[in-house]
């Protein structure tokens, strides 16, 4: 076999495929090794170049504390609930909408290259905000509280970047003092509300509850004592009434009978009647020690009760005095027969005509029926108060219901309305509270500050990346054609190919002159594509830290 066989490319015999051992790939790229090599050089030169053209982006960003309150919540309790995280996520959403962004944009001429390209202004603010970034301190744990987060904002000039983000934080800190803000002073207006409603509906209750009792005065559950001792004092003075009723109506009776056995005198020359005649003096009749006796009982009965000891004392006398009377006197003439007086009640006799009678027994007469006529009015009185108050006893129960259904309104409205004030008050304090950024606030920890090297791109993982790549790239155009056309290289490759035919010699290749002269010229350009690789993965590498 001459040398000319080695490097040649010949197809599968006919009847069977190759099997291609490891070792055949090895010497595949030995023998190809200039063309790997040289895609890879040039692949890492063309990343070095590319990446050198990238443009830097600088990123700033700034470190937010969440402050919590500064007066313990067990004296000011603040209005403002929620998770932290939730009202971050608002802010954000706020902060980074088109009407502010567009506003950043204007006042810091943000993007001039991406205007003059003719950009729409709804892609530029989606670019922007695509270089925002807001993300949570994850370094105190899922379950914790929201302690800190980061503003980032990345651009080409590091002090506009730094003033960009500034700006965004500042934004934050305000607009969260303003929507704090804003909802304590609505959560204070809503309770003041309530509680004007409250109130007005409590002078309702009160003035139904006050009404109520104006309306059943004595009727009243706590009234019912005093309605009874009313009731008992009305009864005594009806008893007391009815018992003087009774003297005055015995006393009349007295005195109708002391006027009935008083006969008068008649003249029987002029047929008049004359007063009461007196044994030897003008015809008139003397009056009865009896009669005399029940006069003076029925004055002292007006003034004093039936047990009174002197009444007791004159009641006996009158008896003795008609038993005495009884026994001494003559038989009667017809015409002066007087009716029997009881010693208790005596009957009552028709009275003549009065002015033939004892004018002062006529004004007793008189009087007692002036006092039975007031006893009278007075136990009508007294008897329609006793069932007044019987009726409000009656009434207890039921406007004990009433009244109760009406306390208990009541008091369900002063229970409200004495929470509402509560609640009033505490709004209040937490809304000063917060006017007066006392409350939980933002507060900037890490203001941005210029950045001195870019975030991006990273020239070296670039570099490192295109130069595997084109590395890789190498090998795959080096060994890609072995799949389908083999390569000769070696004898046995023949037998491989050819399948039982022998491999009668091997001729060695024989280098000229010229072919040394090609392999050192070969040799000093892979070194030299090195070196210069070598040198523009340097110049990367300082440029990306910033040291060129």
């Amino acid at each position: 076999m001459s040398s000319q066989a080695a490097g040649r490319r010949v197809g599968p015999a006919e009847g069977g495929a190759v099997q291609l051992a490891p070792e055949h790939f090895l010497r595949v790229l030995a023998h190809r090794k200039w063309r790997v090599l040289g895609i890879w050089l040039l692949g890492s030169v063309a990343t070095i170049l590319i990446a050198l053209r990238l443009p830097d982006v600088y990123t700033s960003e700034t470190l937010i504390l969440v402050d919590p309150q500064k007066v313990p919540e067990a004296y000011v309790k603040s209005t403002v609930t929620g998770d932290v995280r939730n009202r971050l996520g608002t802010l954000s959403q706020q902060i980074l909408s088109q009407t502010r962004l567009q506003k950043i944009i204007e006042q810091l001429n943000l993007y001039p290259e991406d205007k003059k390209k003719g950009m729409a202004r709804e892609d530029v603010i989606a670019k922007m905000r695509s270089d925002i970034s807001v993300r949570v301190v994850s370094d105190f744990g899922a379950t914790q509280d929201l302690q800190a987060f980061r503003i980032s904002y990345s651009g080409p000039e590091p002090r506009l970047v730094a003033q960009v983000t500034n700006q965004l934080a500042s934004q934050f800190i305000n607009e969260n003092l303003t929507a704090r803000s804003v909802q304590a002073e609505g959560t204070t207006e809503f309770i003041t509300n309530q509680k004007r409603e409250s109130l007005k509906a409590l002078d309702e209750q009160e003035a139904k509850l006050r009404d109520f009792k104006l309306k059943h005065v004595g009727e009243m559950p706590q009234q019912q004592t005093a309605d009874l001792q009313l009731l008992g004092q009305a009864q005594s003075q009806y008893q007391l009434e009815s018992e003087a009723l009774a003297r005055a109506e015995q006393q009349r009776d007295y005195l109708q009978s002391l006027m009935a056995q008083t006969a008068p005198v008649v003249d029987l020359d002029q047929g008049e009647q004359k007063g009461p005649a007196s044994s030897g003096e003008k015809g008139r009749l003397a009056l009865k020690p009896s009669v005399v006796a029940k006069a003076r009982l029925a004055e002292m009965l007006s003034r004093y009760g039936e047990q009174h000891p002197d009444i007791r004392r004159l009641k006996s006398q009158i008896e003795e005095a008609e038993a005495r009377e009884a026994k001494e006197a003559p038989v009667a003439a017809p015409a002066q027969v007087t009716a029997p007086v009881s010693s208790v009640k005596p009957a009552a006799v028709p009275a003549p005509p009065s002015k033939h009678y004892n004018p002062i027994l006529q004004s007793q007469l008189r009087a007692i029926d002036d006092e039975i006529a007031k006893h009278k009015a007075e136990q009508q009185r007294l008897s329609k108060l006793v069932s007044s108050y019987r009726s409000m006893l009656d009434a207890i129960p039921i406007r004990e219901q009433e009244v109760a259904q009406l306390e208990r309104d009541y008091e369900i409205s002063k229970a409200h309305y004495a929470q509402l004030l509560e609640k009033e008050l505490s709004a209040k304090s937490a809304t000063q509270l917060e006017m007066r950024q006392k409350g939980e606030k933002f507060e900037v920890l890490d203001s941005a500050q210029p950045a001195e090297r870019p975030a991006r791109p990273n020239r070296v993982l670039i570099d490192v990346g295109g130069s595997i790549g084109s590395l890789v790239l190498g090998l795959l155009l080096a060994t890609a054609k072995e799949f389908y056309a083999l390569s000769i290289i070696v004898p046995r490759d023949i037998a491989a190919v050819a399948g039982n035919l022998a491999v009668l010699g091997v001729i060695p290749i024989i280098r000229t002159q010229s072919d040394r002269r090609s392999r050192r010229r070969r040799v000093l350009l892979a070194t030299s594509a090195v070196l210069v690789l070598t040198v523009c993965s340097a110049v990367a590498v300082l440029h990306y830290r910033g040291l060129i």
